[in-house]
């Protein structure tokens, strides 16, 4: 009998093996809620309700109020989920119409040399954002806005990256907006207005130009701000591209901290116009990727300003939005592709702007969960050894820390100087601990950012926070031939964006377009305005190299569910950790553990796991009640994906007149 045992627990030891290896090829996540390794997700896709009343139970405000990490779950489930047909993925497969230039329109186009690649070519983020596995890591290299392509990028900390993007746009705005209404008049910009910020108290200044006109009265400032004009009355010139143009009395700005960066747009006249990065804010760049990557339009209100919803012809040209529910600022940059120029009696968009007969693919309750996930997406780690340490002093000694800035600090809020502070719930920390094996391994800490208000509702504190070793100053800077990209039109972009080196080691191959295979590699291909910094490493001794590449090694990404955590802030981690006297394996940050109800854990079979862990396939048995399917505002009796409160259709009552 005894042996009869062990070998089932080996044939499922195998079994589940076998499973994790099919979901990896993947490289997405299916719906299986009988999946014993917890990897796939177990429940079927049903938007999301938005609302700002965190009374309405179930809806975005609630669940980020009352169950945050629910809702953290949920948005990393939208990020990572395999879309199906019926949900509306790929409606204009291949079509060249994503343009190259900000405002140009390339239908009709006899070469395509104006789009930047084929629409809708994946049904999953987590088919290119795939390393590491169920994370928001990074992957292959996909051929964007020239031929060499474009590597994908991981977003471990886009939260913390998002927060130092508005941050350095409040500081602009402070020193320069002296009416303080919001925008830079010609009258404020007169004399030079240089703009230099300062990334932590006493550290050197990061330069970014100017907001004083330079050639054809285009504000000097780095390409990675966006820029718009505006007339008197405040209303975006949607064909201004400059100080110069007719009825510009002012201009804002937007800095783009996502993406690589899409160089400058030469126009007709001479007139380069700087195109900024890919991004400001996480909800532009999920809802514009969703769009052109698998199809899936979103209808989002929080990225149209009030006075323009539902107005296609001036959208995605400039403009303030609102704030968001997750407290970012979001800029009209046409991140919201379905307009809602028809919408059902429940509020939802019935314009279906792929044609494919799937409305509202996603809901703005879909984008604040997706946003609250990124917004607390943990940062990378480093493993720290008193060699890695000696590495960063060289890597700090040669100037590598001139562009690639160590240290950042989110501000505490200060209402006054409209700073937010840190909008997170918790911080995931991480640090290097020895193993048994005489190795170093990772192990965390989930860190509570919020409090308690007497309603129950969880606020977050808003403090300030010190984003260490993500090296970057988010600047787009010209760092040589190596780095230059061709791009489809024939046209040459030489300034790209000081990559963030957290997660450095695990992100290969190296460059924007991953054409580096080794890091020393990348390094020696740095030129022009690193041209300094490449020499100095070039005549460092062997061991010193060595050193430098060891620290370099050192910054890391990690399976956020994987590493030993403590998450009940207790001081130690649990090799068998319990919930309501149910072993759940060694103490974890897997969310369901941390969910508003508790899961009932029906265990099939006690193993352990590569690293000898003890961690036990289990199935959950209250899947409807954890998720909250039994909540008001995300019921779905009719199971088409829509709950109950936005079903356009309902089944039991015909289609409602969309009048």
């Amino acid at each position: 009998m005894w042996r009869n045992k062990k070998i089932f627990k080996q044939l499922i030891s195998i079994l589940g093996l076998l499973l994790f290896c099919k979901l990896m090829a993947f490289a997405q996540i299916p719906e299986s809620d009988n999946d014993p390794r917890g990897l796939s997700i177990p429940y079927p896709f049903v938007h999301l309700a938005h609302s700002d009343d965190s009374e309405l139970a179930g809806t975005s405000a609630n669940l980020r109020a009352h169950d945050p990490f629910l809702f953290y779950q949920l948005g990393r489930d939208l990020v990572q989920r395999q879309f199906r047909l019926n949900h509306g993925v790929r409606g204009k497969v291949g079509l060249l119409n994503i343009p190259l230039y900000i405002g140009t329109e390339v239908e009709g186009s006899k070469h395509g040399v104006d789009a930047r690649f084929a629409r809708e070519h994946t049904n999953s983020c987590g088919s290119c954002h795939s390393i590491p596995f169920r994370e928001p890591g990074g992957g292959q290299t996909i051929a964007s806005t020239g031929g060499n392509g474009r590597n994908t990028p991981h977003f471990y900390g886009a939260g913390l990256i998002e927060m130092i993007g508005e941050q350095i746009r409040i500081e602009i705005l402070n020193e320069y907006d002296t009416n303080q209404n919001g925008l830079i008049d010609l009258e404020e910009i007169k004399d030079p207005s240089p703009v230099k910020i300062a990334p932590m108290r006493g550290s050197p200044l990061v330069d970014y130009g100017s907001l004083s006109p330079g050639d054809h009265g285009i504000p000097a400032l780095n390409s990675a701000f966006r820029i718009w004009y505006l007339d008197e009355a405040g209303n975006v010139l949607k064909e201004a591209t400059s100080l110069n143009d007719p009825g510009v009395s002012a201009f804002s700005f937007a800095f783009q901290p996502f993406g690589w960066g899409r160089g400058r747009h030469t126009l007709a006249d001479g007139r380069k116009v700087a195109q900024g990065g890919d991004a400001s804010t996480i909800r532009e760049f999920f809802t514009v990727a969703a769009d052109l990557h698998m199809g899936l339009q979103a209808y989002d209100p929080t990225q149209q300003p009030p006075e323009r919803k539902g107005d296609e012809d001036k959208a995605g040209f400039g403009g303030l939005a609102t704030r968001s529910l997750n407290g970012a600022q979001q800029f009209d940059f046409g991140g919201s592709v379905d307009r809602g120029t028809k919408q059902s009696a429940t509020g939802l968009s019935l314009d279906d702007p792929d044609g494919d007969q799937v409305f509202s693919e996603f809901t703005e309750g879909d984008i604040d969960a997706v946003e609250f996930y990124l917004l607390h997406a943990p940062p990378p780690a480093v493993y720290k050894t008193p060699q890695t340490e000696q590495g960063r002093l060289l890597f700090k000694k040669i100037g590598c820390n001139k562009c690639h800035v160590e240290n950042w600090t989110i501000k505490s809020k200060e209402e006054n100087m409209g700073f937010p502070g840190d909008r997170r719930f918790f911080h995931l920390q991480t640090q290097t601990v020895s193993n048994a094996k005489g190795g170093f391994e990772f192990e965390g800490a989930l860190i509570s950012l919020y409090d308690e208000k007497e309603s129950g509702a969880l606020v977050p504190r808003n403090d300030s926070f010190l984003v260490k070793q993500i090296y970057s100053d988010f600047k787009h800077w010209d760092i040589g031939p190596g780095f230059h990209e061709r791009r489809f039109d024939g046209t040459l972009q030489r300034k790209h964006k000081t990559a963030t080196l957290w997660g450095l080691a695990s992100t290969a191959p190296y460059g924007h377009a991953g054409n580096y295979l080794s890091i020393e590699e990348v390094i020696l291909a740095h030129q022009n305005s690193a041209a300094q910094e490449q020499k100095a490493y070039s005549e460092l001794s062997k061991e010193d190299k060595k050193l430098l590449l060891g620290f370099l090694e050192s910054l890391s990404l990690y399976q956020t569910e994987e590493i030993p955590c403590d998450i009940n802030n207790d001081g130690i981690v649990a090799s068998h950790f319990t919930i309501n006297d149910q072993e759940l394996g060694y103490e974890r940050f897997d969310t369901r553990f941390l969910f508003l109800k508790d899961p009932l854990i029906e265990n099939i079979a006690n193993v352990t796991d590569h690293k000898d862990r003890y961690r036990p396939l289990y199935l959950i048995n209250n899947i409807s009640e954890i998720y909250g399917f039994e909540l008001p505002h995300r019921k779905d009796s009719d199971g088409d994906g829509f709950p109950d409160v936005l079903d356009p259709f309902p089944k039991q009552k015909g289609i409602i007149d969309e009048e």
